[in-house]
């Protein structure tokens, strides 16, 4: 059940027909069950990362903003869209492994199953499912879909880095086969590589992905600007390998050079983003040293790449470790999506976090100015 109030301004057609056009309603996925998928004490991926975003948006003036959608679970038929039918076996025995034993089982090296999780992925995964329903609605320009696990290293027929399934990859397959959508951006800003994303369509034209994160960081071997795509997908996978310590004008400087107008070119349909916060000044997991009002800048970008190409957003939780900074980081994002584009503000750009000595400016241009002279190639927004 959707459960809204709606700001809406009133226009006239060209027939003088009363239309209502709604102003930055956001779909918002959640559920209280993201909360039952459990990892060992002290493992970073917790249901306190939710628990905060929600005081977070509770004490923010967004509540008018967001649509509260019910995400739905996906059936094994969904998952193997994208996810192999011996894979996903693997996971429902261990589920029941878990179950029956009432204890974790360990899945690799800090990927883990309780005796829920396989029934909280697939929620997890039918969310995805949800969100993209939910931008049919003339009324909702973008979607906001808070779940665990996260989704973006999971490969088609394996597990990796806390995700079971890939959220972001079955939802723009779906995006394709059931809304008729021909062109699919997915653009990543997790501190970590989207390595799953990329393995799944690497091959794909129809699925452009692009990826910010720090380089070298793990996965390690992912992530170079040289993996390029394959066969019919060369030049539709981008890596953007930052330094460490790119903070703010990095990362803004990326997008603006890069992320934007090889966007533009391609013009996607819809736009879907791995939304992590893990490269946050204040999160253990790296030194990228973004601040929150750097993730409300990139999310500014975002809205106004959206509505320059008349397209709508989804964005989809990736990472994230410092509760209060991944909290204050979404409702940071969730204002951005929430206003016009012409409406972001940019007077606070010159107060940016600076670009730390961990790598000089001159490291970042290079690595730009790499990725920018590797795709030209491809695109001749770059050239």
């Amino acid at each position: 059940m959707l459960l809204f109030t709606c700001p809406y301004v009133l226009s006239l057609s060209a027939d003088r027909s009363i239309k209502f056009y709604s102003m930055g309603l956001i779909s918002y996925l959640n559920h209280n069950n993201f909360r039952l998928h459990e990892n060992p004490v002290m493992h970073p991926e917790s249901a306190d990362r939710l628990n905060a975003i929600d005081k977070a948006i509770a004490e923010s003036n967004l509540l008018s903003t967001l649509v509260n959608v019910t995400p739905r679970t996906a059936q094994n038929a969904d998952l193997c869209t994208i996810h192999s039918q011996s894979y996903i076996e693997h996971i429902e025995k261990s589920a029941h492994m878990a179950q029956s034993e009432n204890k974790l089982i360990q899945l690799d090296g800090d990927t883990f199953m309780s005796p829920r999780t396989y029934e909280v992925a697939k929620l997890a995964a039918g969310a995805s499912f949800t969100a993209i329903d939910s931008l049919e609605q003339d009324n909702i320009s973008s979607a906001f879909v808070a779940v665990r696990p996260p989704g973006h290293h999971a490969m088609a027929q394996r597990q990796m880095g806390f995700c079971i399934f890939n959220n972001i990859a079955l939802a723009a397959d779906y995006a394709r086969k059931h809304l008729g959508h021909k062109k699919v951006l997915i653009i990543d800003w997790d501190v970590h590589h989207g390595n799953g994303t990329q393995d799944i369509f690497y091959n794909d034209p129809e699925v452009f992905f692009i990826s910010m994160h720090q380089y070298p960081h793990w996965p390690y071997k992912t992530g170079w600007l040289s993996e390029d795509g394959a066969g019919d997908g060369k030049g539709f996978n981008l890596n953007i390998p930052l330094p460490p310590g790119t903070g703010d004008k990095g990362h803004l400087m990326a997008w603006d050079s890069i992320v934007a107008p090889v966007s533009a070119e391609y013009k996607p349909d819809i736009i879907l983003v791995s939304a992590g916060y893990d490269a946050h000044q204040s999160d253990y997991m790296s030194n990228q040293n973004v601040t929150t009002n750097g993730f409300g800048l990139l999310a500014g970008r975002l809205q106004n790449l959206a509505q320059s190409l008349d397209v709508k957003t989804a964005c989809f939780l990736e990472g994230g470790y410092n509760t209060e900074a991944l909290a204050d980081s979404v409702v940071a994002t969730l204002n951005a999506l929430s206003k016009d584009a012409k409406d972001q503000k940019t007077k606070s750009e010159p107060e940016l976090q600076p670009i730390t000595d961990d790598q000089s400016p001159e490291e970042l241009k290079s690595r730009l100015s790499l990725v920018q002279k590797h795709f030209a190639k491809y695109w001749q927004s770059l050239k």
